[in-house]
């Protein structure tokens, strides 16, 4: 583990060899016990209940795999194992206790792990993110750190340094960094939902390994929900089946999934993943996909020739971030593949494969044409784009309305494509977008397209809810419904990212029946995907995207950077500057003695005095003036508009310099507006360089610690500061996934409004709903429950004086300089 540089944390300074995970779990916990008596749930407005009836004794230990058929509650018994089923206006009958009291009284005890990664990370580092859960529960300082090195230890995570950015971890890794913030608060019952779902072959023993060795190591009782029973019956004790709508179903020991031929055909029956029963038996024989067609073929290889090249990738480097050089950043965002050759012919199935971050999505996104290539180049053959069509090679330059009928794409997460207000519309809209290809005539007519929206509505299984919201369909729902807003258009090639997440094993058999349909037709298939039953099932050949190998954490602390250690505003990384290094709140109150010599007068000598301090204070912040002058620029225009702005609306004085007809500009309108826009710019300076070497975790520290504002508000606040970064993230993904449906934003004025505000009403969703699963991850990692501790400690140094001394020195010489030079004018005369 490299060294920990924390400001006003001299005792994690030169942070030791951390001690086996073993060593921090000198006091194993006990594990729960978990009671149901006639238990029920239903939430407000719907009729049927989530839960009802349940009568369960689970003992302290006890390892229960939870299963159930789609819409059995298995969810809806987990969050309110973990006391986040809040809903004042659900209907609630008989007890569900931990250890004999109720969950909302047992906060800390139970930790959740959801499905989704994304939401499961509360700060911005992977240290303090793990730290989150264990200061929630008021664990003294000198044992945090402890649990957080063996936590991460025990995911996997442990050649990350603890500084490093959560935003840079992949979607495979936050899922286990989730589980590691819950391993660190030593719960007394684990509740896994769908742990291992994104995770790659390595990633899920990884994961599976870590809970059972937590389990061993403390005593705990874990819940754990799973489609897929093959990877943990044979580690569980029981195996618990909810019968939908209420009670348990069977009760058995879960060794029996692999003796027990009727309870196996019973799982089967309910669309289970029943070890050593393999969903596709049922399908026809099938000989399509690679299979047919020998392999795939590389540039310069000796694969035979027998179908038509569609795609072709010559030397490709992609990246999530375009390669060019934007005003934010110094140096482009390096490639995660490089170096790729491919063909992708008509009738191919392929699998891109590879470890969690090794880059397999954006290379999806970047042969889908939505991600412009870093280095060499992706370009479609005269066979993909259409006789007569006249457009360019790169997919990438291609217009929306071009790509839809050739290119189909089904995102990662499902809701960023969804752009209708029910099923019916959303698997209709492909169709209606779908041209003729070298031309602008409609591909299907209206009888067309209703044929191929009822045969998708029975095909995908979503007839009964052909009139419901996209956005309210479950998880398994909502990617079946992905799916098919793209085989509706018809395109030659689909392109799909983890198809096969959340899926049971009935309609995963159907999708790949799907799929070999469009195979059959001449289409081709690439997937992202972890599922080897998917590549099984499609005959698909497989390429195999390779991790680059991660920077060592001594290398990553002490080595060269790409960019100066001066981040960007409240960026993810922590700032290694003399003055990133020093008390946030000491930076502030400088800031604030520089501001409340400013906001005194208004002139433009003390402002210009500020200003001259501020890029003197560049090398001390570590940041270079070209750098500095990319962050600044917004506000230095904003200070010359309010300069003129000023200058035409201020009431005239002294001589006239020129006559607008409507106005007049003065000496005196010119003086105060040259004086007001560099007072504005002037108060910006000092706020940028604090910011941009500010840690917002120090920063919330010492304002809890220091301060003494309400821990909740702080940190709630911290976490949003987080949730608005990833917003940007979803912003970008949204609009690449409105130009793969055909839907982007062209056209004229009118036509664009209309799409930015689809666009934006996409993004409100996903921040909605982002929020409340991030809200549900603090609760239940024990936030607000009660007196907290802090992993690191805010506080005064002998090196944080010259900080507060200097603000106040810029400030008095802002001011004295004024008043010597006799433009000093008082703002409040």
């Amino acid at each position: 583990m490299g060294e920990r540089v924390d400001a006003g944390a001299g005792d994690l300074a030169g942070t030791p060899v951390p001690e086996p995970a073993s060593a921090t779990r000198a006091h194993p916990a006990r594990g729960v016990a978990v009671t149901a008596q006639r238990w029920s749930w239903t939430h407000a407005e719907r009729e049927r209940a989530a839960v009802a009836g349940l009568d369960l004794q689970i003992s302290p230990g006890e390892k229960v795999l939870l299963a159930g058929p789609s819409g059995a509650g298995k969810s809806t018994l987990l969050h309110a194992l973990a006391a986040v089923l809040h809903d004042d206006e659900a209907e609630v009958h008989g007890r569900l206790l931990l250890d004999g009291v109720d969950p909302e009284q047992a906060r800390g005890r139970a930790g959740l792990m959801q499905q989704d990664p994304e939401s499961q990370v509360v700060l911005s580092r992977i240290g303090d993110d793990v730290a989150f859960s264990a200061e929630n529960l008021a664990v003294p300082r000198e044992q945090i750190w402890q649990r957080v090195r063996a936590a991460l230890t025990d995911v996997g995570l442990h050649s990350f340094d603890l500084d490093h950015p959560s935003a840079k971890l992949s979607g495979g890794q936050k899922q286990r960094l989730a589980l590691a913030g819950i391993l660190a608060m030593r719960p007394g019952l684990l509740l896994l939902d769908e742990p291992t779902a994104n995770l790659d072959p390595e990633g899920v023993r990884q994961v599976r390994d870590a809970v059972l060795a937590a389990a061993e190591a403390t005593g705990a009782t874990v819940i754990l929900v799973e489609h897929r029973l093959e990877v943990w019956a044979e580690h569980m004790d029981t195996l618990l089946v909810l019968e939908t709508g209420g009670g348990i179903r069977r009760s058995s020991p879960a060794a029996e999934i692999f003796t027990d031929a009727a309870l196996r055909e019973e799982l089967a029956g309910m669309g289970l993943w029943v070890p050593g029963r393999d969903p596709l038996q049922d399908l026809p024989v099938w000989r399509g996909g690679t299979e047919r067609l020998g392999g795939t073929e590389r540039l310069g290889g000796t694969g035979r020739k027998q179908a038509e090249p569609l795609l072709l990738a010559e030397g490709l480097a992609v990246g999530r971030h375009s390669p060019k050089p934007g005003w934010r950043r110094a140096q482009p965002a390096p490639p995660t593949v490089k170096d790729l050759d491919l063909v992708i012919r008509r009738g191919q199935t392929l699998g891109i494969t590879g470890a969690n971050g090794a880059g397999k999505s954006t290379l999806l996104l970047t042969l889908a044409g939505l991600l412009p290539a870093h280095a060499g180049s992706v370009s479609a053959t005269a066979e993909l784009k259409g006789a007569g069509a006249l457009l360019a090679e790169d997919p990438h330059k291609w217009r929306s309305a071009d790509l839809v009928a050739r290119i189909g794409v089904v995102f990662q997460e499902p809701e960023h494509q969804f752009v209708r207000s029910t099923v019916r519309e959303e698997l209709a809209l492909g169709a209606q977008q779908a041209e003729v290809p070298g031309t602008t005539d409609p591909l299907f007519d209206e009888q067309q397209i209703d044929d191929r929206v009822a045969r998708l509505l029975e095909r995908l299984g979503l007839t009964e809810l052909a009139e419901a919201n996209p956005f309210t369909l479950s998880g398994g729902e909502k990617r079946r419904l992905s799916v098919g807003t793209v085989l509706s258009a018809g395109p030659e090639v689909l392109m799909l990212d983890e198809p096969t997440f959340g899926q049971d094993a009935r309609t995963f058999a159907e999708l790949i029946s799907l799929l070999r349909e469009h195979v059959d037709s001449g289409g081709t298939v690439l997937a992202v995907t972890h599922d080897a039953a998917f590549l099984r099932g499609l005959h698909a050949s497989e390429h195999q995207v390779r991790r680059e190998e991660p920077v060592a954490p001594d290398e990553q602390r002490g080595g060269e950077r790409s960019d100066p250690p001066g981040g960007e505003l409240f960026g993810p990384e922590r700032s290694l500057s003399w003055l990133g290094r020093r008390n946030a709140l000491a930076k502030l109150i400088a800031v604030f003695l520089i501001t409340a010599a400013l906001v005194m007068t208004i002139d433009a000598v003390s402002s210009g005095v500020v200003i001259l301090a501020s890029l003197a204070l560049l090398p001390l912040a570590g940041i270079r003036p070209g750098g500095f002058l990319r962050r600044v620029w917004p506000f230095a225009a904003g200070a010359v508009v309010a300069a003129w702005g000023t200058a035409i609306a201020a009431e005239e004085s002294g001589r006239v310099l020129a006559d607008l007809g409507f106005t007049t500009i003065s000496e005196g309108s010119i003086t105060l507006g040259l004086a007001l826009g560099a007072r504005a710019f002037a108060i910006v300076l000092p706020s940028v360089i604090v910011f941009s070497t500010t840690d917002p975790t120090d920063l919330a520290d010492s304002l809890a610690q220091q301060l003494r504002l309400p821990a909740r508000f702080v940190l709630s606040a911290l976490a949003a500061m987080r949730l608005l970064g990833l917003l940007a993230e979803h912003w970008r993904t949204i609009g690449h996934a409105r130009r793969a449906r055909g839907v982007g934003a062209h056209g004229g004025l009118t036509a664009r409004m209309r799409g930015t505000a689809s666009q934006a009403f996409g993004l409100l969703v996903q921040a909605i709903r982002m929020a409340t699963r991030l809200a549900v991850t603090m609760e239940s990692r024990g936030f607000g429950a009660g007196p907290r501790s802090w992993a690191r400690p805010a506080r005064f140094s002998a090196a944080d004086l010259p900080v507060i001394l200097g603000g106040a020195g810029i400030g008095a010489l802002a001011v004295t300089a004024a008043v010597l030079a006799g433009a000093w004018n008082f703002v409040w005369t």
